[in-house]
């Protein structure tokens, strides 16, 4: 026949209060388990087997392929300290370098507007210039044949390398001879 203590045990209470005792249990003996791997770490007192447990954890930690499977299963990767602080610092002057880059290129930026602005003034200039009927630059005949040298292309860049002449001053001198001259 079963006491009136076994069957409080087969209820709902009695169930909550066996599971309440072994959890209890479980968390009091791995507390004293930790307790007692801290004393030793700490050498208040001297435990061989927790030595034991405090070597099999380092192992264990420090195992490259227990590494390697945590780091897989983590998406995170472990470093040592001055690694990573090296890596930080190396960050970090990456965005004072992007900074300053910025800061470069913006008055780099600057600088091609200015420099469009003038090439606009220039090529107005150099189209007044081409357009002068005083200069007749507009009548200049580069295919045509320049004495028994070649063209008169030809003999503007002859000019240019020979005398270094300009590009206008060169045309003109070629245009001295008439068959560099377009006829109207």
């Amino acid at each position: 026949m079963v006491s009136s203590e076994d069957e409080n045990i087969f209820t709902v209470g009695g169930i909550i209060a066996v599971a309440r005792d072994i959890f209890m249990g479980i968390i009091l003996g791995f507390l004293t388990i930790s307790m007692l791997i801290l004393l030793d770490h700490r050498n208040v007192v001297h435990f061989q087997s927790a030595h034991s447990f405090r070597s099999a954890a380092f192992s264990l930690l420090n195992d490259p392929e227990t590494i390697a499977n945590i780091e897989e299963s983590s998406d995170l990767r472990f470093m040592v300290v001055a690694d990573f602080e090296s890596r930080q610092g190396e960050i970090d002057g990456v965005a004072k370098k992007l900074e300053a880059q910025g800061e470069i290129l913006a008055k780099r930026d600057k600088e091609v507007d200015e420099k469009k602005k003038e090439v606009e003034l220039i090529r107005r200039e150099y189209e007044t210039l081409m357009a002068n009927p005083i200069l007749g630059l507009d009548k200049f005949c580069g295919g045509c044949v320049w004495g028994s040298t070649g063209t008169c292309d030809k003999r503007v860049t002859y000019l240019q390398d020979t005398y270094n002449t300009r590009p206008v001053a060169a045309k003109i001198s070629a245009m001295t001879k008439e068959s560099c001259v377009k006829k109207d």
